[in-house]
């Protein structure tokens, strides 16, 4: 049987690494939020190792719809809304390839059925997959496989509703 599918670490992945780069761009940065400036040009105070530059781009790029006040800084507050809105209402194909990216097998093992089944998965077609439907996909998938293994049986000349004549003779018998 097929490993039954989870896309909980993929959106793990995703908002813990926009949140985790948030707090470390926030080093060092006084004020409620980081402001454009703040992200491209890190203060000194910032352990540049410590960012992936996939998330801090996804930032960068995606500030305006994070900035959800219009200014010009991306707060606590703004990066939580945008994160839960991820969750809840799931992540598009560019999403997925932007920040669901790793080295381990097991995520890009997901990562890569979730890609190339994208359309199949996107059950109401919003381009977006939420964690449900990567989990409905895969216990279809899971039910596919149990029916191919699996292949109805069924007996031909025997009736477990009715008394045979030899059922009637036992019950004599007895």
């Amino acid at each position: 049987m097929a490993n039954r599918l989870n896309g909980s670490s993929l959106f793990l992945q995703a908002i813990n690494g926009l949140v985790g780069n948030y707090a470390q761009l926030m080093t060092g940065v006084s004020g409620k939020g980081l402001s454009l400036e703040n992200i491209t040009n890190p203060s000194e105070d910032v352990d540049k190792n410590q960012l992936n530059y996939t998330f801090v781009n996804y930032l960068t790029n995606n500030f305006g719809k994070i900035d959800k006040d219009g200014d010009g800084i991306i707060s606590k507050d703004e990066l939580q809304n945008y994160t839960n809105t991820m969750s809840r209402n799931g992540l598009t194909y560019e999403q997925l390839c932007e920040l669901c990216y790793t080295n381990s097998s097991g995520s890009s093992t997901l990562l890569e059925t979730v890609l190339n089944n994208f359309s199949e998965i996107d059950k109401n077609g919003d381009g977006r997959v939420t964690n449900e439907e990567i989990a409905a996909y895969g216990m279809d998938k899971e039910i596919e496989e149990m029916k191919d293994k699996f292949p109805k049986h069924t007996a031909k000349g025997m009736s477990i509703f009715y008394e045979t004549s030899a059922d009637k003779e036992i019950e004599k018998d007895a």
